[in-house]
């Protein structure tokens, strides 16, 4: 693969920062509570003062929207390796290949590609149209425990109840065991969280025992007594011969079970957030509900749920003018890309009709490439039946306290979102 020849404005130096001063912009962003209420400041530090740059420990920090798109969907970069010469930081999960096996978030192709093709063949776009009604009837209930509370934590009552309920009858997974699960699932996302420490991976170790004891059991019912849920589908699934092995069919159902809950429960919080501080924003989608889809997007853009990814080298590619050797890191800031006005025009400020125009470009929220996020479509749907709902429902919604964001980094979301709700 040759290198595309620099333009001028390639090869205009930015030079408004050197690489320990982003170094300490990423920091601060990651490490800090400051930081984590607000990356998108350090985020422009490093975006306008060098774009990319090869941080202290190797890895290569990517902050603009070009960059951030052309790392994620080169062919020759994929997940990491146990193999490679990775820093103490990276996940535990990303270093052991026994807590790999199976699952499509840790996989690189060939496997990458069997498993996806296969699981694709049963989370079809025909599959979640056809949950938009039943969305609908789950969120009913909660609307109206909305109603009669007046004031309530948005995340717990909504952001994390629908989410849940979706994906559990998607999967068919019974009602009753949501409780089991939810906090098993949360502890588990600290295994792609930049900043869990020691402990925070235990309690994801802890969390995806309890949640893989859950499927196993399940699994096994399903064999006995399939439904026509997603789970009895990726049982039977089948391509040219090839089946899902018990292992596969374990680890990818816990993750798309996880993938499911977490996400969208931030797309929820952080949207609602978003919409409730920006109240003009907010009087637009009540004069025009044909703006949600558009708003779904942007509210994706402006606060995405999953801020960065890593990416390593699987063969030595020419890429940014150098030549990459196996192994060589990559750090994707999606949520600074999100916020790149070479992509997006005025991209600070939060404009729900962003995305009427389809000549904008998709934001970098459930990834590229062959990693883009399954399950994109399932959250696009929720999230906007949920925010018509809302707008539709309640004719007042008004901020009660000023929400925190919880102390990940790679995965956004708030703590609680307390919100007066009046019809």
């Amino acid at each position: 693969m040759s290198a595309v020849p620099p333009t001028d404005v390639d090869r205009a130096p930015r030079g408004r920062l050197s690489p320990d001063e982003a170094d300490i912009a990423l920091s601060n962003a990651i490490l800090t509570d400051e930081g984590r209420q607000d990356p998108y400041g350090p985020y422009r530090e490093i975006r306008e003062g060098l774009g990319r740059y090869r941080s202290a420990i190797g890895s290569m920090i990517v902050a603009d929207y070009e960059s951030c798109l052309e790392v994620l969907r080169n062919p020759a970069l994929g997940r990491p390796e146990p193999d490679m010469d990775l820093p103490p930081g990276l996940s535990g999960r990303e270093r052991r290949p026994e807590d790999r096996r199976g699952s499509m978030l840790f996989a690189n192709p060939p496997d990458h590609t069997r498993l996806r093709a296969l699981v694709s063949r049963t989370f079809t776009p025909r599959r979640i149209e056809a949950m938009r009604p039943r969305i609908e009837a789950l969120l009913t209930p909660i609307l109206d425990e909305m109603a009669e509370a007046g004031t309530v934590d948005v995340l717990e009552v909504l952001g994390a109840r629908l989410p849940a309920a979706v994906i559990s009858d998607l999967l068919g997974v019974p009602p009753e065991l949501h409780e089991t699960l939810a906090p098993h699932v949360r502890a588990s996302t600290a295994f792609i969280d930049a900043a869990a420490d020691d402990e925070a991976i235990a309690r994801a170790e802890a969390g995806v025992a309890v949640m893989a004891e859950v499927f196993e059991q399940l699994i096994a019912d399903k064999r006995r007594v399939p439904d026509d849920r997603l789970l009895s589908a990726l049982i039977d699934v089948e391509e040219a011969g090839d089946r899902l092995s018990h292992e596969e069919l374990l680890a990818n159902t816990g993750l798309m079970y996880a993938a499911g809950f977490e996400t969208t429960t931030n797309l929820i919080g952080n949207g609602l957030f978003a919409l409730l501080t920006h109240p003009d924003e907010m009087t637009r989608l009540r004069a025009d509900h044909t703006l949600i889809p558009s708003a779904v997007w942007e509210l994706l853009r402006w606060d995405s749920p999953v801020q960065l990814n890593v990416r390593a080298v699987l063969r030595e590619v020419e890429l940014f003018y150098e030549t990459m050797p196996y192994g060589q890191l990559f750090t994707v800031l999606q949520g600074s890309g999100n916020r790149d006005e070479a992509a997006y025009p005025n991209a600070d400020t939060l404009d729900v009709g962003r995305f009427v125009d389809r000549a904008t470009p998709p934001p970098l929220s459930f990834g590229w490439g062959p990693h883009h996020c399954l399950g994109a479509s399932l959250a696009r749907a929720e999230g906007e039946i949920v925010f018509d709902a809302l707008i539709d429902r309640f004719g007042s919604l008004e901020l009660v306290d000023q929400p925190r964001y919880r102390a990940s980094f790679t995965l956004r979301g708030l703590t609680s979102l307390i919100v007066e709700c009046r019809q």
